[in-house]
């Protein structure tokens, strides 16, 4: 069994919101690092969302500032700031339960986000080819 991770870059004006890696397959019970950086702002409030094939988005993490995040909902995932501009998703563990959608988001004020990344499922890897073919 694998799991997939399927995300794009946006561009917003000036300001761009990268995540990487793009698509991830791999193996469960293997550590995995997703990284999320924004540029052309400064000190942005940053997000992670999780969303299960055919499921919600569901926010996961919280930052507005470096060297803090918080937890929203309990996915045996971690994240960290070092820097203002990255916010990171990490586990030392793979489990199945984390296959789906990883989106990160950044805002600059409290009320609500701003901008976000775009996700776009790979056409190879649609939730109805997960739901037909799950291995």
């Amino acid at each position: 069994r694998v799991l997939l991770y399927c995300l794009q870059n946006s561009h917003v004006s000036a300001q761009t919101i990268h995540q990487w890696p793009a698509v991830k397959v791999q193996a469960v019970g293997s550590p995995l690092s997703l990284e999320c950086t924004v540029k052309g702002t400064s000190n942005p409030n940053l997000y992670w969302y999780w969303q299960a094939p055919g499921g919600t988005l569901q926010q996961l993490f919280y930052s507005f500032n470096v060297g803090q995040s918080e937890l929203v909902v309990q996915r045996n995932l971690s994240a960290s700031r070092p820097k203002s501009e990255q916010f990171i998703l990490s586990t030392e563990k793979l489990l199945l339960t984390h296959s789906g959608f990883y989106l990160c988001a950044w805002s600059l004020t409290l009320s609500g986000v701003g901008q976000t990344s775009v996700q776009k499922p790979h056409p190879l890897f649609s939730a109805t080819s997960l739901a037909r073919n799950p291995h």
